[in-house]
């Protein structure tokens, strides 16, 4: 098992490095990418090569989660999440790879970073945070939600209130100072003018706007994948119930240091860095449900590349639970398993082709 896992993460890697040479070397520029471009001042070619370190944090986070929640085995199932995700979705804002130079996939980096580092930092997640703000704008959503899942937390500090709120106001004035720093760059790079217009452009959201009908945004969700939408669904719904028994598993175990009122107690059973992701990504789609905004991947594109891959870790720790359970439960886990390896390398490979297609 161990040469098994060494070669499985070796070619899962170079097909990671396979289809960023190939989007590098291969993709047009985007529209999207286009203004990036114009904001950094760099040629197309060194602003996408700059992404490579950014990846490869993306990647050894999204293992980090997954390993922790399930063991290496889930790590290898974050990593080949990551390739589910069809690029190329939106019509009018696709995104061909990991190496094209927008701020969404630096702020996807960063983000999964931060809920790597949560259990064991606060200060470094938050300035990661207030970075990945600079570089996407609706990063500013994912404040709110990490704030909210360190609260439900005893503090290091001490038990009382005011310790809590000290260590949140820290946690927010740690973001605060890169996110305040950038945008005084933006500002004078920009100028008075061009910063207005970049943040008139972010502010428009919320003037009165025609929302998109819940139907059809479910249908431009399912169309972000690799599959016919039918398939997706299935994949999805067998996706979802796994990953939902694996994360029931983490409310119903109790921990041996559970203290205070029992629902919160029950709360606490989830890691912090899960709650964060989670809530993050609750935040993104109630913005993007509301934004009216026909384009899922470009806006989403943090928590699409940093959380949902962390389903199928998720998914994998409910497959592995069950196959404990009996022998029905048994025989549902290793189906499971066996179907979810085989998804996924159909996307992976499709993934591996469309990189290579103009």
């Amino acid at each position: 098992m161990d040469v098994l896992f060494v070669v499985v993460l070796a070619l899962l890697v170079a097909v990671h490095l396979t289809i960023f040479f190939a989007v590098l070397a291969v993709a047009p520029v985007t529209p999207a990418e286009q203004a990036s471009l114009d904001l950094i001042h760099l040629p197309v070619e060194v602003a996408r090569a700059l992404i490579l370190p950014f990846h490869a944090v993306l990647l050894a986070s999204l293992y980090v989660i997954g390993r922790r929640a399930a063991g290496r085995w889930a790590g290898i199932g974050a990593l080949i999440a990551v390739l589910a995700l069809n690029l190329r979705a939106d019509p009018s804002a696709i995104v061909y790879g990991p190496s094209v130079a927008t701020g969404g996939w630096i702020a996807a980096s960063l983000l999964a970073a931060a809920i790597a580092l949560l259990p064991q930092r606060r200060i470094l997640p938050a300035v990661l945070l207030g970075v990945a703000a600079v570089v996407h704008a609706l990063m500013l959503l994912a404040l709110p939600a990490f704030v909210l899942a360190l609260a439900l937390f005893p503090s290091p500090s001490g038990p009382r209130v005011r310790d809590r709120a000290r260590d949140l106001g820290r946690f927010v004035g740690a973001w605060a100072v890169p996110f305040v720093l950038g945008q005084l760059l933006w500002f004078a790079d920009l100028g008075a003018s061009g910063y207005a217009g970049r943040a008139a452009e972010f502010l428009r959201e919320f003037e009165p706007h025609a929302v998109v009908p819940w139907f059809q945004q479910q249908v431009i969700v399912f169309s972000a994948w690799h599959f016919t939408p039918l398939a997706t669904i299935e994949l999805a719904a067998f996706l979802f119930l796994a990953a939902g028994t694996g994360v029931v598993r983490y409310f119903v175990v109790p921990r041996p240091e559970e203290t205070g009122p029992r629902l919160l107690v029950i709360a606490r059973r989830l890691p912090v860095e899960l709650w964060a992701a989670a809530l993050s990504l609750v935040a993104f789609s109630v913005w993007w449900s509301l934004s009216g905004d026909v384009a899922v991947i470009d806006p989403n594109l943090p928590v699409m590349v940093a959380v949902v891959p962390i389903i199928t870790a998720m998914a994998y720790r409910g497959a592995k639970w069950l196959i404990t359970v009996n022998r029905f439960w048994a025989l549902c886990g290793v189906l499971y398993l066996i179907g979810l390896v085989l998804a996924r390398s159909v996307q992976l490979l499709i993934t591996l082709v469309q990189a290579f297609q103009a």
